[in-house]
């Protein structure tokens, strides 16, 4: 495969960025949750994109889009890039979208060189990793390898709207949703290229790196339930003041990350309180929690650290409370022959140094390692900036990716080619 990168493609790669930039369901910024018309639309535009490459392409139960170039052997296995199309609210255009657009510009690749495929190359474009609307990290990638939870359908957005009404006003397939999975004997692995939305490879002054893992990460929603009152005429001593308990608790979190933060991220992002109003006290209290770490066992022993420390405010404030786990996800190695092999992909497209880092943010390879061997590429990110208007790569990076991307697949067909021949 010719490792050139032209200056059109690097136009277009950004061009598309920019226009799935702007398809948001605000005006304000950027902003395209799972299920909205501005997701609708940038799928639609997803699927145009990978049809003019050559793909064929279907679009699954919950909304995933999956173009695939098959192998002339139909009993291949199947090899998957991908990323997700949906967005954090107040968003930057490069977190996911890149990934998959590096992906269908590897198979325009393939096809104008009339390369053959040991194996099915998936280009795969994930509904939901982010779980903004729906607290749903990895919905899209969950169906994908059969791991879907069916009590996730009665989840409601902050609007009381269900994620079942959700996928049936958009016309997805329920049914689909359980069968829409590829069996885990037909996994190849999956190679996903993402902003490393950090600031490791601005300070290294590289475009790319390997990822050696991806943090564990435990979500958790927390509600306190005190009692409202009028606010000129309840005494202070006697208040069961929702706010105040869980303030105090976020600070409780905060504490705990900044003395464990070799080992630790926590955040408290989303909070919404009743009844919201000047001159009453609060009565209820929702909000978040995320914690992340390296360390799996670490993260459980904190995560009930933290959970004592609500029942003792709980207690002394005399408010009840409820804590619901969300999703819990165990850190993921990513796999050594497929790091191998990225690693050469690095060095041969022409970048001086390969350094590897861990990923302390999640991605749908997290969901996928359930099945199959992960591999990520990092690709630098100006600042480090993401989840964020400013959130930017420069186009030689972009074009430095692209080529690392078209010689890693180059490099898993001359693997699975080896294999085939030995077998031979």
């Amino acid at each position: 495969m010719e490792n050139i990168v032209t200056n059109e493609t690097v136009i277009r790669i950004v061009n598309r960025l920019n226009q799935l930039g702007n398809l948001s369901d605000d005006a304000n910024c950027l902003s395209r949750f799972y299920g909205t018309t501005a997701h609708k639309v940038s799928g639609d535009l997803l699927i145009s994109w990978m049809e003019t490459a050559g793909l064929v392409v279907t679009k699954d139960g919950i909304g995933n889009i999956k173009g695939i170039l098959q192998s002339k052997n139909k009993k291949a296995k199947h090899f998957v890039m991908g990323s997700h199309y949906d967005t954090v609210f107040n968003a930057g255009n490069y977190d996911g979208p890149l990934g998959i657009l590096l992906g269908i510009e590897v198979v325009k690749r393939i096809l104008k060189e009339n390369i053959q495929l040991p194996f099915h190359l998936n280009v795969i474009a994930f509904a939901d990793e982010e779980g903004a609307r729906f607290n749903t990290a990895y919905l899209g990638s969950s169906v994908l390898v059969k791991e879907f939870d069916k009590t996730w359908l009665e989840r409601t957005d902050d609007d009381g709207v269900s994620l079942n009404d959700v996928i049936n006003e958009n016309k997805g397939d329920i049914d689909d949703i359980f069968n829409a999975f590829i069996p885990k004997k037909d996994w190849l692995g999956y190679f996903e290229a993402h902003i490393e939305q950090g600031p490791i490879l601005c300070k290294e002054n590289l475009p790319v790196c390997l990822v050696s893992s991806i943090a564990a990460q435990t979500r958790i929603n927390i509600e306190w339930f005190g009692e409202c009152g009028h606010a000129g005429t309840y005494p202070m001593d006697l208040r069961n003041d929702a706010l105040c308990a869980a303030a105090e608790f976020v600070l409780e979190v905060e504490k705990i990350g900044r003395e464990q933060k070799t080992n630790l991220v926590a955040t408290v992002g989303k909070l919404n309180l009743e009844p919201n109003v000047s001159n009453v006290i609060p009565g209820r209290v929702n909000h978040s929690l995320d914690l992340r770490s390296p360390d799996d066992l670490f993260l459980v022993a904190i995560t009930k650290k933290l959970k004592r420390k609500l029942l003792e405010i709980a207690r002394r404030r005399l408010l009840k409370y409820k804590w619901s786990i969300m999703q819990a996800n165990p850190s993921v190695l990513c796999d050594s022959n497929l790091k191998q092999a990225l690693g050469r992909s690095i060095i041969s497209s022409g970048v001086n140094q390969l350094i590897e880092i861990p990923s302390g943010a999640g991605h749908d390879a997290v969901m996928i390692s359930k099945v199959a061997p992960v591999s990520m590429l990092f690709i630098r990110c100006k600042a480090g900036i993401s989840h964020n208007p400013l959130e930017y790569v420069a186009p030689h990076d972009i074009a430095e990716a692209l080529k690392v991307c078209d010689n890693f697949i180059n490099e898993i067909i001359i693997l699975e080619n080896k294999k085939s021949n030995k077998h031979e």
